[in-house]
């Protein structure tokens, strides 16, 4: 018998207040003792009216103190008041000591409502989600999640009140491989400007969707070299002063110019844009599946030169807007990508509605596809009408190994011409797929 077996029961369950939901599940195997000795509650959920919820937090608190919690998750159907600001607190902290490894706070506070900071110091969660429209605005000195791995904020703001909140929290996390920010506005939070992690693995950014106008954030540094997926949709700030993102591997970009510092849609020639991605672009180089939307086509055309060449990009996706959009990017692009194999289009190929038979300039400068090492095309939004036909023909010509191109059909309401004779024919060495819906 092993010298644990020897104590008495109040010493073990003592001990076992030390444990994580998952450590407390390994020692239940070791001996029916100890699973007789304490529980482990496998999900505690909280969904519902704030009116019932100080019933459910005083039946957490009734548990017995030798209780594990593995996932714990609190949200509300209303606005929290700041009678339940407590109620929450004590939940948060009494969850926090049994040893809970993923924790999501999901309730409507106000800009008043503050986290236990017992939240910041937690030994045992891997997975921790806030949200929502609540302010952090500091840390406690000994701010520490050693075991946290994902970390997600929804809707919330950072302030600095005692130095840059956010990058405590990150500097915090040890060991942080995901973060999500969803809901973000960067102009809004007091920070240092900085997403900083020697670990971090995957970043999503999602931008507020209501609030895009007005931005003001001067520079932003993405300091992650241990990156692999970067997903962002956000305005472009004034600098990125410092990139790395040496290890990423995918990238999804919805990158938005501002015009004097505002963002209202699409850019013109004439416009005197304030954002500066070159940096940021840059640090793309070595990406090797790559995403990008209409926003994105436009701040890769004014920001060409600083292109690099993309010696390990296989897969690029592009998501066009509309069909009258011009695609002056994309010879910039395609010719710093010098071992791209496949190119997906997720959306319509550009020609005039209007003109569907002549062809717009932007596409007679398509020589560079000659040498473009092209071996899969796949259009995800073919209407096989007369404009994209036209358009189409112009890779078919020109794109030498390409061996096979996959067609998503979809006929629109006004054609009625038979799918097979508005499809182009391809060279005699390429095969074709085609899909219907």
């Amino acid at each position: 018998m092993d010298r644990l077996s020897n104590l008495p029961d109040e010493i073990i369950c003592h001990i076992a207040s030390f444990l994580s939901a998952k450590e407390a599940a390994f020692t239940t195997v070791l001996s029916k003792r100890y699973l007789n000795l304490y529980n482990i509650i496998p999900n505690l959920e909280f969904d519902g009216s704030l009116r019932s919820f100080t019933d459910f937090v005083d039946g957490v608190l009734a548990l017995p103190a030798s209780t594990r919690i593995k996932r714990c998750s609190l949200k509300s159907k209303g606005n929290a008041k700041q009678a339940h600001y407590a109620h929450i607190n004590r939940c948060l902290c009494d969850v926090l000591n049994r040893g809970v490894l993923d924790l999501e706070l999901h309730m409507f506070v106000g800009k008043r409502y503050s986290l236990p900071f017992e939240v910041f110091t937690c030994k045992t969660v891997v997975k921790l989600k806030l949200g929502n429209n609540f302010v952090i605005n500091a840390l406690p000195n000994n701010a520490s999640l050693p075991a946290l791995e994902t970390l997600i904020l929804d809707h919330l703001r950072f302030k600095d009140r005692y130095g840059c909140a956010f990058e405590k929290l990150l500097s915090a996390c040890i060991v942080l491989k995901e973060l999500t920010i969803n809901g973000m506005e960067w102009e809004c939070w007091k920070w240092s400007g900085n997403v900083s992690s020697p670990t971090l693995q995957r970043l999503i950014i999602h931008r507020h969707g209501d609030n895009f106008y007005e931005f003001a954030v001067a520079r932003i540094t993405l300091n992650t070299p241990s990156l692999t997926y970067l997903e962002c949709l956000d305005v472009i700030p004034d600098e990125y002063p410092i990139v790395n993102l040496d290890s990423l591997v995918e990238a999804k970009l919805n990158l938005m110019l501002t015009v004097n510092h505002i963002y209202d849609g699409l850019v013109d020639d004439s416009d005197i844009i304030t954002s500066n991605p070159t940096n940021l672009i840059k640090g793309l180089r070595n990406v090797q599946i790559m995403n990008l939307t209409t926003p994105t086509f436009q701040t890769f055309y004014y920001f060409n030169e600083a292109l690099p060449v993309f010696a390990k990009l296989h897969h690029l996706t592009i998501t066009p807007l509309d069909e009258e959009f011009c695609w002056q990017f994309l010879p910039f692009l395609i010719k710093k990508a010098p071992n791209l194999e496949t190119l997906t289009i997720d959306g319509p190929l550009h020609f005039d509605v209007t003109k569907p038979r002549s062809v717009c300039k932007c596409l007679f400068g398509y020589s560079f596809l000659f040498s473009c090492p092209l071996k899969v095309l796949h259009l995800t939004d073919y209407g096989g009408t007369i404009g994209e036909v036209k358009h189409l023909k112009h890779y078919l010509k020109k794109l030498s190994r390409l061996e096979l191109v996959k067609l998503h059909y979809w006929q629109r309401a006004h054609d009625v011409r038979p799918p097979s004779l508005m499809i182009p024919v391809v060279p005699s060495k390429c095969k074709i797929e085609v899909t219907y819906s």
